[in-house]
């Protein structure tokens, strides 16, 4: 009894430590470390002066925090500039007049070639911008001065650079990539972001042919990356300024941190809520690596990708893609060999895993959890206890007939590595090292080799699934059903030793299973709560017809219950509110206050190339921080933005007309050029957005709860005019 109760303790120790692997930042470094040392404490007074208040771009804060930024650059002695450019997105249908910030620390060589750490300074409406991404700039404001600390200069160049509009489209990125002369001495981009408030920093994603990049990870030591998540972020609809760094075609590697999700891009993502041993973590990858990439080789050597993890102790272990599949094949060999002696086992086994693993996996995508709920690692406990119960049930079932069944659950985890070997290498290790070192147990009988093989599949998939689930995706949905399936697989891998651990238990231990799941998830209902520190998202928007008396109080998007009070309605705004630049509007009519109005006037109207070229000045209030165009009635060919062309070959998404947001208008307008047929006319929607509400006659709004507050652009006021050309 004392044996099995040690083992299954055993099991939970290794999966804590697999957790905190992934969760737990580093302590943060107080300011009395040596100058060459990346201080937390120091860079903190940096994120509080950058976080005062939201500063998006347009704003007076967002000029605050480029003078702050900038004046901290000429402190250390640097050769800081400005480049002033209107940023043309090539991922979004998003343009703005940009401030990008940029320094130069030179190197001891001159060829010329540099490394390039990128992060952004402006931030959305809604909050002060800690995190995201004023951990990063005070990161790199730190990691610059420990530079300067050093005795001898670093052999290569180093370009900082702040770049302005990641928010709205990845704007400061794009002009840097098309029209800044330093661009073309990048050899290698290092990237800093968040999405959350809390946690380790992830390097998650990569340049093309990452396996050069990635091994100077070693130089950091406290990483955590994996090739997994490289993977999964190439097929996601999400950026950072890394892909705007990628048309020029470089090495680049990206780093965030995540937990705290529920912060992000919210009032909260402030001082208070930014945990220092993040930003330490941020800063000593920051240092490390750029000390050891500016002091290699610059141009770096081209390489294919590469499959890569980190473990305790050993460090980075990386490997071209191309080994993935030769170690699935010696698997594949070494599975014949172990299984050969059970074969009656096969196939039962192998149906009851696959079986098994699809009931869980199809329970859990009900699993829909929502506020704090969703990103709480007591739900996920009890997520994983109550599908170990169903696994152990239907393990209990099917051995009564069939009691060899490890060998089939072996021949599943084998074709599991196979085809990510041979589809999604990046992934194969999650499945390949884990069976290799699980055939080995096997195969000896060995407790010794079974606990290593425990030890090598717990470590590396227990945080990965936390990871997945608690930070990244939520217990809800895909997340629930990744939580699910590997829990499902891990368990049947390691089945020999959780058999033993069940011993004569009545099904396998699955009702004490199931009865743990429920004191666990009864737990998280008395201790998991919606908080100040786990919010509600709001957003109330004014917007006004200008070419009528027609104004609206609403919001996008579902209400919660204070959004239902302070707006007052529930109806859904005319066909004008649909074209504000955040989809349909929802709330009720009130007085109308007059705001400034935005306006397109006709500078030239010609025929190029047999189409109609329409060429208009637009103008937007003072306060704008963003103006929302649309052009309807005709296709528009071509189109361009103070003289540079859009691309549209690169956008995320399409749309069937034609839309473009401009951030930080210029008080003499910005030049917008569309082609359209011969012979037809346009009928052109702008909407301009600036932060808070009028005063509204008869409308009162009552104080926020501390459990709600205000997202992504905060409660905004909008002018809505249209016109035809």
């Amino acid at each position: 009894m004392l044996a099995r109760v040690g083992a299954a303790v055993g099991l939970i120790v290794l999966c804590t430590i697999s957790i905190l692997r992934v969760a737990r930042p580093p302590s943060p470094v107080a300011a009395t470390a040596p100058d060459t040392v990346f201080s937390a404490e120091r860079a903190l007074h940096h994120v509080e002066a950058i976080a005062q208040r939201p500063h998006p771009m347009g704003t007076p804060d967002h000029d605050r925090v480029r003078d702050y930024i900038l004046a901290q650059l000429n402190a250390l002695g640097l050769r800081a500039q400005v480049q002033t450019a209107t940023g043309v997105g090539t991922r979004y249908q998003s343009a703005g007049r940009v401030q990008n910030i940029l320094a130069w620390l030179p190197g001891s060589q001159t060829n010329g070639k540099a490394v390039l750490v990128a992060v952004h300074y402006d931030g959305v409406g809604a909050g002060p911008a800690a995190s995201d991404d004023g951990a990063g700039s005070a990161a790199l404001l730190e990691t610059l001065r420990a530079l300067r600390a050093r005795k001898t200069p670093l052999a290569h160049d180093v370009i900082a650079l702040f770049t302005d509009g990641e928010e709205a489209g990845l704007l400061g990125a794009a002009a840097f990539v098309r029209e800044h002369q330093w661009a073309k001495d990048v050899a290698i981009v290092l990237n800093f972001e968040a999405r959350g408030t809390s946690g380790r920093s992830y390097m998650f994603e990569t340049g093309l042919g990452n396996q050069d990049a990635v091994s100077a990870l070693r130089a950091a030591r406290d990483v955590t990356a994996g090739s997994v998540f490289t993977t999964i972020y190439r097929t996601l609809p999400n950026d950072t300024d890394v892909s705007e760094f990628a048309v020029l075609g470089l090495p680049a590697l990206n780093f965030a941190f995540a937990d705290g999700v529920e912060r992000y891009h919210t009032s909260h993502d402030d001082v208070a809520h930014l945990n220092p041993g993040s930003l330490q973590h941020h800063g000593v990858q920051m240092l490390a690596l750029t000390e050891k990439l500016a002091n290699g080789d610059l141009p770096r050597p081209k390489t294919g990708d590469a499959v890569f993890f980190d473990l305790p102790l050993i460090g980075m272990v990386i490997y071209p893609v191309w080994v993935a599949l030769p170690l699935a094949i010696v698997a594949l060999v070494f599975t014949i060999v172990v299984v050969i002696p059970s074969r009656r086992g096969i196939i039962p086994g192998l149906l009851a895993s696959l079986f098994a693993v699809v009931v869980a996996g199809g329970l859990a995508r009900f699993v829909n959890l929502g506020g704090a709920a969703r990103w709480s690692g007591i739900y996920a406990t009890a997520l994983t206890l109550a599908v170990l119960a169903v696994n152990a049930a239907i393990y209990s079932v099917a051995k009564r007939r069939w009691p060899e069944l490890h060998s089939g659950a072996l021949v599943l985890w084998l074709i599991l590595a196979l085809v990510t070997s041979a589809w999604v290498p990046g992934a194969s290790y999650l499945f390949t090292w884990p069976l290799l070192f699980a055939l080995v147990a096997a195969r000896s009988r060995n407790a010794i080799a079974e606990w290593i093989a425990a030890a090598v599949t717990l470590i590396l998939l227990a945080g990965f699934v936390f990871a997945v689930t608690a930070v990244m995706l939520g217990v809800a949905g895909m997340g629930a059903m990744v939580l699910s399936v590997f829990a499902s697989l891990i368990a049947w891998l390691l089945l020999p030793m959780l058999d033993r651990i069940a011993a004569d238990a009545r099904w396998s231990g699955a009702p004490w299973l199931a009865g743990a799941a429920v004191v666990v998830a009864l737990i998280g209902m008395m201790v998991v709560k919606q908080s100040a520190d786990h919010p509600i998202r709001s957003g109330i928007v004014y917007a006004e017809n200008a070419d009528s008396t027609d104004a609206w109080l609403g919001s996008y998007g579902p209400q919660d219950a204070w959004t239902r009070t302070a707006v007052g309605g529930a109806a859904r705004g005319p066909d004008w509110t649909a074209h504000l630049g955040g989809g349909a509007l929802t709330g009720r009519q009130v007085p109308r206050v007059p705001l400034g109005a935005p306006a397109a006037t006709l500078v030239r109207d010609t025929t190029i190339n047999g189409a109609r070229r329409v060429v208009l000045r637009v103008t937007a209030p003072a306060g704008t921080t963003s103006l929302a165009m649309r052009a309807t009635g005709a296709p528009v060919l071509t189109s361009s933005i103070d003289g540079r062309i859009v691309d549209t070959t690169r956008y995320r998404r399409h749309s069937p007309v034609w839309t473009m947001t401009y951030w930080a208008v210029p008080d003499s307008g910005a030049i917008v050029a569309l082609s359209i047929p011969l012979g037809q006319h346009i009928d052109f929607d702008l909407a301009a957005t600036h932060p808070g509400l009028p005063p509204l006659p008869g409308v009162t709004i009552p104080p926020r709860p501390p459990d709600v507050v205000p997202s992504q652009d905060g409660d905004v006021s909008v002018s809505y005019r249209r016109a035809r050309f």
